[in-house]
């Protein structure tokens, strides 16, 4: 049985739901790190809304104050922080920049213990370059001091006649070689050249590069090489989106170095899987649920594989490592409510960093000693907030309109019965993506304000297996619609909403659905609020033919003309009936700010009402917290003004508002 030791930490008790600037904050606590002799802990801090990496000595004969050894450059988030041996820290940094279009970068950096000999690694070197320089592969390669990391080789532009256009210094243009990263000094060797069309690799535990994928098209490879062999050997080779049959390799198994895990599909559902990659043993099936597909794997230090996720109503993990399996459940017992995985520990595997959050609380972290058998928590991620002012997800599911069980998520205000609410429908981004389980800040914001939100996991969601997803491939404004117009039609007639108070809101892909929304069913919905969503399909795929993975992109969204179009909102912007609301960062790689501006355009020119929120250098998440404020602000105002409590029947339009 594990003791708990909370660490001191004033809890509020406050009656008052959060401010807008406390959902908008970033949380106090966004990451830790234990060094491999369980000296140091390293965390990833905020605080004013910017990053900072803090590192405290758990020697008990030395100060217990933290050292501030990073902070955030502008423009930059860190993404993870690791150590890579006992006193020297990796931290990954992602941006975004423009040159020509928008696009991510990443950085890594390098710390020791004690603050000093900092050096951004990678960056500018003439033998490895590119677009993401934290892609760490293997943590032990063999050598002190070093790492396996992913990089583009370093040549010019000109070698290569991909006839794909060319952003910065992206040597082999995707396709990375592997090096050996001395951690100190930055110095670079190389493990494995770039092999086309493989954009990813994994090494087995003893550092060797055994696993490699890719793309190249549409056409989707994977490749291995047995131990102790130099020959690559193509494992499988598939289209995207297609249903064929095909074992996709995730890890080297620990405990034979010629056998892989990997996912493929048992009976409908994605499953783990253990092939044997000498072809002498058929695959066997490790772990399949009967109704959700396997998700991310779970990873030890040392590159073994610990458990896979997955989701059903609730996050849960299945464990391929029976001392990580009889770990967790006693931590569960400790903290109940919770979802808890591993994200650190150290070297002999006595010192674990604990990750647990909830639907109403985002990940804290606590130290889990098991030779003491004591867990110390480093505090919630908002220490000042008042969890009784927030509310609970509620696992649903609504009929469609063809008698299939949508599922789905339902939350009401704190203390609210849930009848004749003022509703928020917020259909998820992707759409290749679902909703769990989990805290999302905008959602917690909406009840706070007195809005139920009821999210779904419409077809074409993944986790449900192929038949749910493919039931609307490239089909983004038909059965998708129809499955979120299900759902809001579902809550009125169960009572649970008030017909007469019904907003769509979404981000990205969620964001489209909502401009769907407006333009198709002024019936159901008295407004719309568009984050970053997509307006025109044909102009997505435009946009994507500046990208490498362009003709996946374009098989995923479609190739019918007429129906990009038909499923395009701005193309029926006179069709709007109700206001709209469309908030958009100028630094948004994944959907370009000119989707929103085309549709603030095209409603401007049809005299509809609207506003158009711009939000200069924020990107798709809106990381900074002003970003964020400002979207509650202008939501807070919005849903305020066209969902009013004493509201019976649907307003009069209100002019079209200039784009501030």
């Amino acid at each position: 049985m594990i003791a708990m030791t909370l660490c001191a930490a004033a809890a509020s008790h406050a009656a008052n739901a959060p401010s807008i600037e406390d959902f908008a904050a970033r949380p106090r606590t966004e990451g830790v790190s234990i060094s491999p002799d369980g000296r140091y802990l390293a965390l990833i801090k905020s605080q004013h809304g910017k990053g900072m990496v803090v590192i405290a000595d758990r020697t008990p004969s030395t100060p217990t104050a933290s050292r501030l050894v990073l902070r955030e450059p502008d423009h930059f988030y860190f993404s993870w922080c690791r150590w890579a041996t006992d006193t020297r820290l990796l931290c990954g940094l992602r941006g975004m920049v423009r040159d020509q279009v928008v696009y991510g970068i990443s950085r890594l950096v390098g710390v020791d213990a004690d603050g000093k000999n900092m050096k951004v690694l990678v960056q500018s070197n003439h033998d490895a370059q590119g677009q993401f320089q934290d892609r760490i592969i293997n943590w032990n390669p063999g050598k002190p001091n070093a790492v396996l990391i992913e990089a583009d080789e370093g040549m010019g532009e000109g070698v290569f006649v991909t006839g794909a256009q060319v952003y910065g210094n992206v040597g082999t243009h995707g396709a990375p070689a592997v090096f050996e990263l001395d951690v100190n000094n930055g110095r670079l060797t190389l493990r494995q050249h770039a092999r086309e069309p493989i954009r990813s690799w994994a090494a087995d535990t003893h550092g060797q590069v055994r696993l490699g994928w890719g793309y190249s098209g549409t056409t989707i490879s994977y490749y291995a090489r047995l131990a102790g062999d130099r020959d690559w050997r193509q494992l499988t080779k598939f289209e995207a989106f297609s249903r064929e049959h095909h074992f996709e390799p995730i890890a080297i198994s620990a405990e034979d170095a010629n056998k892989a895990y990997a996912y493929a599909d048992y009976e409908g559902r994605t499953a783990l899987w253990l092939i044997d990659l000498t072809d002498k043993e058929d695959p066997t099936p490790v772990f399949v649920h009967p109704a959700v597909d396997v998700g991310e794997p779970i990873m030890a230090q040392d590159g073994r594989l610990l458990g896979v996720e997955y989701a059903t109503d609730y996050p849960m993990i299945y464990y391929t490592d029976e001392d990580a399996k009889e770990l967790m459940a006693s931590v569960q017992k400790v903290n109940p409510g919770k979802f808890s995985m591993i994200v650190s520990s150290t070297r002999d595997e006595k010192v674990f960093v604990i990750g647990s959050y909830s639907d109403i609380e985002p990940e804290s972290f606590m130290v889990l000693d098991t030779t003491t058998r004591k867990a110390q928590s480093l505090g919630p991620a908002y220490p000042e907030r008042d969890a009784a002012a927030l509310a609970p997800m509620r696992s649903i599911s609504y009929p469609a309109h063809d008698g299939t069980r949508i599922p789905g998520y339902l939350s009401v205000p704190p203390g609210s019965p849930a009848t004749h609410l003022p509703l928020i429908v917020m259909p998820h981004g992707g759409p290749i993506a679902r909703d769990t389980w989990d805290y999302f800040f905008l959602r917690e914001f909406l009840l706070s304000r007195g809005y139920a939100v009821l999210q779904m996991n419409f077809r074409g969601s993944s986790g449900y297996g192929g038949d749910w997803y493919f039931a609307a491939h490239q089909d983004w404004g038909g059965l998708t619609y129809d499955d979120v117009i299900d759902g809001a039609r579902w809550a009125s007639q169960q009572g649970i909403a008030d017909p007469a108070r019904v907003c769509i809101v979404g981000w990205s892909f969620g964001g489209y659905v909502a401009l769907l929304g407006a333009q198709r069913n002024a019936d159901l919905f008295r407004c719309s609020v568009d984050i970053a969503g997509v307006s025109d399909l044909g102009l997505l795929i435009d946009e994507g033919y500046s990208f490498i993975n362009s003709k996946i992109q374009r098989k995923q969204i479609g190739t019918d003309t007429a129906k990009l179009k038909h499923d395009s909102p701005r193309l029926h912007a006179a069709q709007f009936n109700v206001p709209v609301l469309m908030v958009h960062g100028t630094m948004d790689a994944q959907v370009p700010i000119e989707q929103s501006e085309e549709m603030d355009s095209a409603l401007t020119h049809a005299g509809k009402p609207h506003r158009f929120v711009k939000l200069t250098d924020a990107d798709h998440s809106l990381s900074e917290e002003k970003d964020r404020v400002t979207l509650l602000r202008e939501i807070e105002h919005f849903l305020g003004e066209h969902l009013s409590v004493a509201s019976a029947a649907p307003a009069a339009p209100a002019a079209p508002a200039a784009t501030p």
